[in-house]
């Protein structure tokens, strides 16, 4: 069957266009069930409409990817591949359609949702679409049928994650997706390094509040270390690639695994470089000591907050000296080290979000990401503050948007949320990373025209820059 799966525009600040490996696994395994698989990802270029319609209308299923702020271009994908193929069967999947499958299938029209981990779900289905077959039986999907929705048992997640294929990157126009991500974070190299983005392992143990379970699960299943310098190898002779980021959760869960990678990396004599996700508590500094060693220049922690009572509603299950002692280790072994902040956390105070701040000062990282909080349908915290009041528990699909923050706080305005978030964003970011003229400076200016050329979100880094960062789910605080 000839199948076409399409990556939707992204609205972000970030220069950087990353390949969309979920759809690439996908495309493979059904490349492995002798399906004629194309992709189309509208970040990297303008598809011509002429070249969309001639790829819609030769196809019998249409599958479409997204996230929760694409929900707009995802809906709009599907009625344009329902005008243009009304027989085709249009299929999403994602962490979206994984989120919200009811919502998204009305809103959509689509025909059928593949819901989590979606490497053999799809098969299946695609096979029983084939052959007319019903759908009921077919787990981890949700259907229309008859003018209602069915949403079957959940999909049994796969164990042994070496058993799947690598992604099909044959099937995207890779020499259009920026090599330079190390820089994106502030890691300047002395070599010329061409990366890429990796997932090493899927599922997270822990229980923050804000986090998305619904992809991958709970449960850590980690890819051995042959498997992963397999493809390292391959993404060098076939691409020329010698950087790797890591982004799955949490990198590092098994320590073993950690060791043997680092073994194996310095066995093989790969000169790479690599980055990854990372918790504070599941460091050492023999394990540090050891991952510099086979080549890591960064490591990002998500610290979220520095008020150790918000830290416990949240469910982190870090202290604040353990993120202390972790920067510290990360440091003199040599590697870079980057947090992540969240400011306006369910029942924070003005006091608890400048301690944040202030936290992020002390530490003296080598790269800041700020947000404030996303609560996502299907987490901990998108229940808690819908529980209060705080946000709608049947949001419009008009506020999906760029924007999905909220104020979540006791008694911060959304004036003083977009103030500290700002000071944050200029100091600690802007400055720290291009100097106190951050405006005049050359590698700012070529960000920005990345992000002109990229996403034409440049705007968007401006405004941040000059203190302008809005609150799309209004409290109403005086």
């Amino acid at each position: 069957m000839n199948i076409v799966l399409l990556n939707p525009r992204l609205s972000t600040w970030s220069p950087n266009v990353y390949v969309p490996l979920g759809l690439a696994y996908v495309a493979t395994a059904l490349e492995e069930a002798n399906h004629n698989v194309q992709i189309l990802d509208f970040n990297v270029r303008k598809v011509r409409h002429s070249e969309f319609e001639e790829k819609i209308g030769n196809a019998g299923i249409v599958g479409i990817t997204g996230i929760i702020t694409e929900y707009h271009e995802i809906v709009k994908l599907a009625h344009a591949v329902r005008a243009i193929n009304n027989g085709a069967k249009i299929v999403l999947g994602g962490a979206l359609a994984t989120s919200l499958p009811e919502r998204i299938l009305q809103a959509s029209q689509a025909d059928a949702v593949v819901i989590g981990e979606g490497e053999r779900t799809i098969v299946e289905l695609v096979s029983a679409i084939e052959r007319n077959q019903k759908l009921g039986s077919i787990r981890g999907i949700a259907f229309r049928e008859n003018g209602n929705v069915i949403v079957t048992e959940p999909v049994i997640p796969i164990s042994d994650i070496d058993t799947i294929s690598f992604p099909a990157r044959h099937l995207l126009e890779m020499r259009l997706y920026p090599t330079n991500q190390f820089e994106t974070f502030g890691l300047r190299l002395k070599r010329k390094n061409r990366s890429t983005v990796l997932i090493s392992s899927r599922g997270c143990p822990y229980s923050c509040t804000f986090c998305f379970k619904g992809m991958w699960g709970n449960k850590w299943r980690g890819r051995s270390p042959e498997n992963l310098i397999e493809e390292m190898e391959l993404l060098d002779r076939e691409y020329g690639m010698n950087g790797f980021l890591f982004y799955d959760d949490t990198f590092n869960v098994d320590k073993n695994r950690v060791f043997k990678f680092c073994q194996l990396l310095k066995e093989r004599e790969l000169d790479v470089a690599w980055y990854c996700n990372t918790r504070a508590n599941l460091l050492t500094r023999e394990m540090l000591n050891a991952m510099h060693d086979a080549g890591c220049i960064g490591v990002a922690f998500g610290i979220e907050s520095g008020n150790q009572e918000v830290l416990n509603s949240i469910k982190k299950g870090l202290t604040l000296d353990q993120v202390r002692q972790a920067v510290k280790w990360t440091k003199e072994a040599g590697i870079n080290v980057v947090g992540y902040f969240i400011f306006g956390l369910l029942g924070e105070t003005k006091a608890t979000v400048r301690e944040t701040l202030d936290f992020a000062r002390e530490l003296d990282l080598d790269f800041y990401g700020f947000s404030l909080p996303n609560p996502l349908p299907c987490t901990e915290l998108y229940d808690s503050a819908a529980e209060v009041g705080l946000i709608s528990d049947n949001i419009a699909r008009d506020e999906w948007t760029f924007h999905v923050n909220a104020n979540l706080t006791q008694d911060c305005s959304d004036a003083d949320l977009i103030s500290i978030s700002s000071e944050a964003f200029r100091d600690l970011y802007l400055k720290k990373r291009f100097g106190k003229y951050y405006f005049l400076n050359p590698r700012f200016l070529k960000n920005v025209a990345l992000s002109i050329r990229g996403k034409n979100q440049a705007r968007l880094l401006a405004q941040k820059g000059i203190g302008v960062l809005k609150s799309y789910w209004r409290r109403g605080v005086a």
